[in-house]
Protein backbone atom coordinates (compact mmCIF):
# COMPACT_ATOMS: atom_id res chain seq x y z
CA UNK A 1 0.00 0.00 0.00
CA UNK A 2 1.50 3.35 -0.96
CA UNK A 3 1.40 6.49 1.18
CA UNK A 4 -1.50 8.13 -0.65
CA UNK A 5 -3.68 5.09 -0.16
CA UNK A 6 -2.95 5.11 3.56
CA UNK A 7 -4.16 8.69 3.97
CA UNK A 8 -7.42 7.87 2.21
CA UNK A 9 -8.17 4.65 4.05
CA UNK A 10 -11.12 4.24 6.45
CA UNK A 11 -8.90 3.36 9.38
CA UNK A 12 -6.91 6.59 8.98
CA UNK A 13 -10.13 8.64 9.02
CA UNK A 14 -11.25 6.98 12.25
CA UNK A 15 -7.86 7.67 13.78
CA UNK A 16 -8.11 11.34 12.86
CA UNK A 17 -11.62 11.58 14.36
CA UNK A 18 -10.45 10.07 17.65
CA UNK A 19 -7.49 12.43 17.76
CA UNK A 20 -9.74 15.40 17.11
CA UNK A 21 -12.09 14.32 19.91
CA UNK A 22 -9.23 13.96 22.36
CA UNK A 23 -7.91 17.36 21.33
CA UNK A 24 -11.28 18.98 21.96
CA UNK A 25 -11.51 17.24 25.33
CA UNK A 26 -8.07 18.42 26.32
CA UNK A 27 -8.80 21.99 25.27
CA UNK A 28 -12.06 21.93 27.18
CA UNK A 29 -10.40 20.55 30.26
CA UNK A 30 -7.75 23.21 30.07
CA UNK A 31 -10.29 26.01 29.59
CA UNK A 32 -12.98 25.01 32.14
CA UNK A 33 -11.06 22.99 34.64
CA UNK A 34 -11.56 19.38 35.67
CA UNK A 35 -15.38 19.74 35.97
CA UNK A 36 -15.92 19.86 32.22
CA UNK A 37 -15.92 16.09 31.60
CA UNK A 38 -18.25 15.69 34.55
CA UNK A 39 -20.60 18.32 33.15
CA UNK A 40 -20.60 16.67 29.77
CA UNK A 41 -21.35 13.27 31.27
CA UNK A 42 -24.08 14.82 33.46
CA UNK A 43 -25.69 16.42 30.41
CA UNK A 44 -26.21 13.01 28.85
CA UNK A 45 -26.87 11.07 32.07
CA UNK A 46 -29.53 13.32 33.70
CA UNK A 47 -32.45 12.45 31.34
CA UNK A 48 -31.73 8.78 31.80
CA UNK A 49 -31.72 9.20 35.58
CA UNK A 50 -35.13 10.93 35.46
CA UNK A 51 -36.61 8.10 33.44
CA UNK A 52 -35.12 5.57 35.81
CA UNK A 53 -36.52 7.37 38.86
CA UNK A 54 -40.01 7.56 37.34
CA UNK A 55 -39.99 3.86 36.52
CA UNK A 56 -38.77 3.02 40.02
CA UNK A 57 -41.49 5.14 41.73
CA UNK A 58 -44.27 3.63 39.64
CA UNK A 59 -42.99 0.18 40.37
CA UNK A 60 -43.03 0.98 44.10
CA UNK A 61 -46.65 2.19 43.96
CA UNK A 62 -47.69 -0.89 42.02
CA UNK A 63 -45.90 -3.11 44.49
CA UNK A 64 -47.64 -1.37 47.40
CA UNK A 65 -51.09 -1.82 45.78
CA UNK A 66 -50.36 -5.41 44.97
CA UNK A 67 -49.30 -6.01 48.55
CA UNK A 68 -52.77 -4.95 49.92
CA UNK A 69 -54.42 -7.87 51.65
CA UNK A 70 -57.48 -9.63 50.29
CA UNK A 71 -59.40 -8.61 53.41
CA UNK A 72 -58.63 -4.93 52.81
CA UNK A 73 -59.79 -5.14 49.21
CA UNK A 74 -63.00 -6.91 50.26
CA UNK A 75 -63.66 -4.29 52.93
CA UNK A 76 -63.13 -1.46 50.44
CA UNK A 77 -65.44 -3.16 47.94
CA UNK A 78 -68.10 -3.62 50.61
CA UNK A 79 -67.93 0.05 51.60
CA UNK A 80 -68.27 1.15 47.99
CA UNK A 81 -71.31 -1.10 47.56
CA UNK A 82 -72.85 0.36 50.71
CA UNK A 83 -72.37 3.90 49.42
CA UNK A 84 -73.93 3.00 46.06
CA UNK A 85 -76.93 1.41 47.80
CA UNK A 86 -77.38 4.48 50.01
CA UNK A 87 -77.29 6.81 47.02
CA UNK A 88 -79.80 4.64 45.16
CA UNK A 89 -82.15 4.73 48.19
CA UNK A 90 -81.83 8.50 48.37
CA UNK A 91 -82.67 8.72 44.67
CA UNK A 92 -85.78 6.54 45.16
CA UNK A 93 -86.87 8.70 48.12
CA UNK A 94 -86.34 11.80 45.99
CA UNK A 95 -88.56 10.48 43.21
CA UNK A 96 -91.23 9.44 45.75
CA UNK A 97 -91.25 12.88 47.34
CA UNK A 98 -91.32 14.56 43.94
CA UNK A 99 -94.30 12.45 42.88
CA UNK A 100 -96.13 13.00 46.18
CA UNK A 101 -95.60 16.75 45.99
CA UNK A 102 -97.02 16.76 42.45
CA UNK A 103 -100.08 14.83 43.65
CA UNK A 104 -100.61 17.14 46.63
CA UNK A 105 -100.36 20.15 44.34
CA UNK A 106 -103.04 18.60 42.14
CA UNK A 107 -105.33 18.33 45.17
CA UNK A 108 -104.58 21.83 46.43
CA UNK A 109 -108.05 23.10 45.52
CA UNK A 110 -109.71 20.25 47.41
CA UNK A 111 -107.56 20.95 50.45
CA UNK A 112 -108.31 24.67 50.35
CA UNK A 113 -112.06 24.01 50.12
CA UNK A 114 -111.86 21.36 52.85
CA UNK A 115 -109.12 22.34 55.33
CA UNK A 116 -110.26 19.53 57.66
CA UNK A 117 -109.19 16.86 55.14
CA UNK A 118 -106.08 14.84 55.92
CA UNK A 119 -104.76 13.40 52.66
CA UNK A 120 -102.32 10.56 51.93
CA UNK A 121 -101.02 10.12 48.38
CA UNK A 122 -100.90 6.52 47.12
CA UNK A 123 -100.25 4.59 43.93
CA UNK A 124 -101.91 1.46 42.56
CA UNK A 125 -99.46 -1.46 42.84
CA UNK A 126 -101.66 -4.44 42.01
CA UNK A 127 -104.91 -5.51 40.38
CA UNK A 128 -106.73 -8.83 40.46
CA UNK A 129 -107.70 -9.65 36.86
CA UNK A 130 -110.69 -11.60 38.19
CA UNK A 131 -111.92 -8.64 40.26
CA UNK A 132 -111.46 -5.54 38.14
CA UNK A 133 -113.38 -3.45 40.66
CA UNK A 134 -110.69 -3.76 43.37
CA UNK A 135 -107.00 -2.91 43.49
CA UNK A 136 -104.11 -2.60 45.95
CA UNK A 137 -102.33 0.64 46.89
CA UNK A 138 -98.90 1.18 48.42
CA UNK A 139 -100.01 2.84 51.68
CA UNK A 140 -101.22 1.16 54.85
CA UNK A 141 -101.64 1.70 58.57
CA UNK A 142 -98.08 3.01 58.90
CA UNK A 143 -99.19 5.98 56.74
CA UNK A 144 -102.44 6.46 58.71
CA UNK A 145 -104.72 4.57 56.29
CA UNK A 146 -107.66 2.71 57.83
CA UNK A 147 -110.63 0.61 56.71
CA UNK A 148 -113.50 2.70 55.26
CA UNK A 149 -111.26 5.67 54.41
CA UNK A 150 -112.52 7.32 51.20
CA UNK A 151 -110.32 7.00 48.12
CA UNK A 152 -110.52 9.73 45.49
CA UNK A 153 -108.76 11.46 42.64
CA UNK A 154 -109.03 15.10 41.62
CA UNK A 155 -111.79 14.00 39.21
CA UNK A 156 -113.99 12.33 41.80
CA UNK A 157 -114.72 9.35 44.03
CA UNK A 158 -112.88 6.07 43.37
CA UNK A 159 -114.01 3.90 46.26
CA UNK A 160 -113.07 3.10 49.85
CA UNK A 161 -110.46 1.15 51.77
CA UNK A 162 -111.89 -2.32 52.42
CA UNK A 163 -108.77 -3.98 53.85
CA UNK A 164 -105.45 -2.75 55.18
CA UNK A 165 -102.11 -3.89 56.59
CA UNK A 166 -99.05 -1.94 57.67
CA UNK A 167 -97.70 -1.20 54.18
CA UNK A 168 -100.60 -1.60 51.74
CA UNK A 169 -104.37 -1.53 51.46
CA UNK A 170 -107.13 -2.96 49.29
CA UNK A 171 -109.49 -0.50 47.68
CA UNK A 172 -113.03 -1.50 46.68
CA UNK A 173 -114.30 0.80 43.97
CA UNK A 174 -117.67 2.17 42.98
CA UNK A 175 -118.05 -0.67 40.49
CA UNK A 176 -118.04 -3.39 43.14
CA UNK A 177 -121.23 -5.50 42.76
CA UNK A 178 -120.76 -7.09 46.18
CA UNK A 179 -121.48 -4.15 48.44
CA UNK A 180 -123.11 -0.80 48.39
CA UNK A 181 -120.91 2.21 48.13
CA UNK A 182 -118.90 2.42 51.33
CA UNK A 183 -119.08 -1.23 52.31
CA UNK A 184 -121.88 -2.59 54.47
CA UNK A 185 -123.23 0.90 55.15
CA UNK A 186 -125.36 2.60 52.54
CA UNK A 187 -123.95 5.97 51.62
CA UNK A 188 -126.09 8.75 50.31
CA UNK A 189 -125.62 10.79 47.17
CA UNK A 190 -127.30 13.91 45.89
CA UNK A 191 -128.29 15.19 42.47
CA UNK A 192 -126.86 18.70 42.66
CA UNK A 193 -129.25 20.13 40.08
CA UNK A 194 -132.47 18.48 41.29
CA UNK A 195 -131.47 18.54 44.95
CA UNK A 196 -132.77 14.99 45.44
CA UNK A 197 -130.89 12.38 47.46
CA UNK A 198 -130.67 8.62 47.21
CA UNK A 199 -128.25 5.74 47.68
CA UNK A 200 -125.45 4.67 45.36
CA UNK A 201 -125.20 0.95 44.51
CA UNK A 202 -124.50 -1.33 41.56
CA UNK A 203 -124.78 -4.91 40.38
CA UNK A 204 -122.77 -7.19 38.13
CA UNK A 205 -124.59 -6.12 34.96
CA UNK A 206 -124.16 -2.41 35.64
CA UNK A 207 -120.59 -2.95 36.82
CA UNK A 208 -119.68 -4.56 33.50
CA UNK A 209 -121.00 -1.43 31.80
CA UNK A 210 -118.99 0.87 34.08
CA UNK A 211 -122.18 2.27 35.69
CA UNK A 212 -123.66 2.69 39.15
CA UNK A 213 -127.14 3.71 40.11
CA UNK A 214 -128.64 6.37 42.35
CA UNK A 215 -131.57 4.56 43.92
CA UNK A 216 -134.71 5.43 45.91
CA UNK A 217 -135.71 8.44 43.84
CA UNK A 218 -139.35 9.50 44.17
CA UNK A 219 -141.87 9.09 41.38
CA UNK A 220 -141.91 12.86 40.91
CA UNK A 221 -138.15 13.22 40.75
CA UNK A 222 -136.67 16.08 38.76
CA UNK A 223 -133.41 14.19 38.20
CA UNK A 224 -132.45 13.99 34.53
CA UNK A 225 -129.65 12.99 32.23
CA UNK A 226 -126.64 15.26 32.52
CA UNK A 227 -127.13 16.09 36.20
CA UNK A 228 -124.03 15.86 38.40
CA UNK A 229 -124.19 13.47 41.37
CA UNK A 230 -122.10 14.08 44.50
CA UNK A 231 -121.82 12.48 47.92
CA UNK A 232 -124.38 13.72 50.42
CA UNK A 233 -122.34 12.93 53.53
CA UNK A 234 -124.94 10.55 54.95
CA UNK A 235 -123.43 7.41 56.44
CA UNK A 236 -120.11 9.14 57.27
CA UNK A 237 -118.09 7.02 54.86
CA UNK A 238 -117.67 10.03 52.62
CA UNK A 239 -117.73 13.76 53.33
CA UNK A 240 -120.16 15.93 51.42
CA UNK A 241 -119.77 17.14 47.86
CA UNK A 242 -117.24 14.68 46.50
CA UNK A 243 -117.99 14.23 42.81
CA UNK A 244 -119.31 10.83 41.78
CA UNK A 245 -120.48 11.13 38.17
CA UNK A 246 -123.20 12.27 35.78
CA UNK A 247 -126.67 10.82 35.27
CA UNK A 248 -127.10 9.08 31.93
CA UNK A 249 -130.79 8.13 32.30
CA UNK A 250 -133.64 7.76 34.81
CA UNK A 251 -135.33 4.35 35.02
CA UNK A 252 -138.20 2.61 36.88
CA UNK A 253 -137.42 0.01 39.53
CA UNK A 254 -138.89 -3.39 38.67
CA UNK A 255 -139.86 -4.20 42.26
CA UNK A 256 -141.73 -1.00 43.18
CA UNK A 257 -142.88 2.34 41.86
CA UNK A 258 -139.71 4.23 42.80
CA UNK A 259 -137.16 5.40 40.25
CA UNK A 260 -133.40 5.23 39.98
CA UNK A 261 -130.83 7.06 37.91
CA UNK A 262 -127.98 5.41 36.05
CA UNK A 263 -124.75 7.24 36.79
CA UNK A 264 -121.47 7.13 34.88
CA UNK A 265 -118.59 7.77 37.33
CA UNK A 266 -116.16 10.55 36.57
CA UNK A 267 -113.21 8.26 37.38
CA UNK A 268 -112.44 5.19 35.28
CA UNK A 269 -111.52 2.95 38.21
CA UNK A 270 -110.11 0.27 35.90
CA UNK A 271 -107.39 2.64 34.65
CA UNK A 272 -106.61 4.85 37.65
CA UNK A 273 -102.95 4.81 38.70
CA UNK A 274 -102.56 7.43 41.45
CA UNK A 275 -105.11 8.16 44.16
CA UNK A 276 -105.54 10.12 47.36
CA UNK A 277 -106.82 8.58 50.59
CA UNK A 278 -108.79 10.88 52.89
CA UNK A 279 -107.65 9.58 56.27
CA UNK A 280 -109.56 12.15 58.30
CA UNK A 281 -112.35 14.67 57.82
CA UNK A 282 -114.81 16.52 60.01
CA UNK A 283 -117.57 14.15 61.16
CA UNK A 284 -115.83 10.99 59.96
CA UNK A 285 -117.35 7.85 61.48
CA UNK A 286 -119.90 9.65 63.64
CA UNK A 287 -122.86 7.96 61.97
CA UNK A 288 -121.28 4.61 61.09
CA UNK A 289 -123.81 1.81 61.39
CA UNK A 290 -122.96 -1.59 62.86
CA UNK A 291 -126.28 -3.19 62.01
CA UNK A 292 -130.04 -2.77 61.97
CA UNK A 293 -130.16 -2.29 65.73
CA UNK A 294 -127.91 0.76 65.48
CA UNK A 295 -130.39 2.46 63.23
CA UNK A 296 -133.07 2.16 65.89
CA UNK A 297 -130.86 3.76 68.54
CA UNK A 298 -131.22 7.18 69.99
CA UNK A 299 -128.73 8.56 67.47
CA UNK A 300 -130.37 6.77 64.54
CA UNK A 301 -127.69 8.18 62.25
CA UNK A 302 -127.55 9.23 58.66
CA UNK A 303 -127.82 5.66 57.45
CA UNK A 304 -131.18 5.25 59.08
CA UNK A 305 -132.20 8.58 57.61
CA UNK A 306 -131.34 7.49 54.11
CA UNK A 307 -133.01 4.08 54.41
CA UNK A 308 -136.02 5.51 56.19
CA UNK A 309 -136.42 8.26 53.64
CA UNK A 310 -136.08 5.81 50.80
CA UNK A 311 -138.56 3.36 52.30
CA UNK A 312 -140.97 6.17 53.13
CA UNK A 313 -140.75 7.51 49.60
CA UNK A 314 -141.39 4.10 48.13
CA UNK A 315 -144.24 3.49 50.58
CA UNK A 316 -145.86 6.82 49.83
CA UNK A 317 -145.65 6.16 46.11
CA UNK A 318 -147.10 2.70 46.54
CA UNK A 319 -149.89 4.06 48.76
CA UNK A 320 -150.67 6.77 46.24
CA UNK A 321 -150.80 4.23 43.50
CA UNK A 322 -153.09 2.02 45.61
CA UNK A 323 -155.43 4.91 46.44
CA UNK A 324 -155.58 5.81 42.78
CA UNK A 325 -156.44 2.25 41.88
CA UNK A 326 -159.15 2.10 44.57
CA UNK A 327 -160.65 5.35 43.35
CA UNK A 328 -160.65 4.06 39.84
CA UNK A 329 -162.34 0.86 41.03
CA UNK A 330 -164.98 2.77 43.00
CA UNK A 331 -165.68 4.95 40.03
CA UNK A 332 -166.21 1.90 37.88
Amino acid sequence: MNRSDLFHSRSFRIFLAVCAALLVLMIGTAGFGGAAPSNILSFFATPMQRVSTLVTNNAAVSARDASASREELLAENSELRRQISELQSQLVDYYDLKKENAQLYEYLDMKELNPDFQLVAASVIGRDPNRFYTFTIDRGTSAGVAVNDPVVTSEGVVGWVSGVNSISAEVTTLLSPDTRMGGTAEVGATDKQAGESGVISTDLTLSDQGLVKLGYLTAGTQAKAGDIVVTSGLGSIYPQNLKIGTITSVEHEESDVSLYALVEPFVDVTEVRDVMVITSFLGQGEAMMSGPSAASGEDGGAQAAVSSAASSAAGDDASSAGDGASSAGGGA
